[in-house]
C-alpha cells in the first residue's frame, strides 16, 4: 500500500480498487484476472500489451477510460493489466 505521504500504488492495489469489479469475475465479457489465455487472445488481437494498454485508456466496451482509475498513470495501468493478465 502506499505510505501515508502519498507515491506510486501498487499493482495490487489499482486491481483491488478498480479493476477486479469486472475483471475478478468477467463481468460483460472482461477478461478474467489470471486468465492468460483470454488475455493473450486480446494482445494478439489489438497489437501486444501496447494495444491493450491503449484500449484500457480510452476505454473499450462496456469499460471506461481508464476502468475507473482517472487518476491512474499509463505506466499504472501497464503494471496492473501484466499482473491480471500474465503477459
Amino acid at each position: 500500500a502506499a505510505s501515508a505521504g502519498g507515491g506510486a500504488r501498487s499493482a495490487d492495489d489499482i486491481i483491488a480498487k478498480h479493476c477486479n469489479a469486472c475483471h475478478g469475475a468477467g463481468v460483460l465479457g472482461a477478461p478474467k484476472i489470471g486468465d492468460t489465455a483470454a488475455w493473450k487472445e486480446r494482445a494478439d488481437h489489438q497489437g501486444g500489451l501496447d494495444g491493450i494498454l491503449a484500449k484500457a485508456i480510452s476505454g473499450i466496451n462496456a469499460m471506461p477510460p481508464k476502468g475507473t482509475c482517472a487518476d491512474c498513470s499509463d505506466d499504472e495501468l501497464r503494471e496492473a493489466i501484466q499482473k491480471m493478465s500474465g503477459l
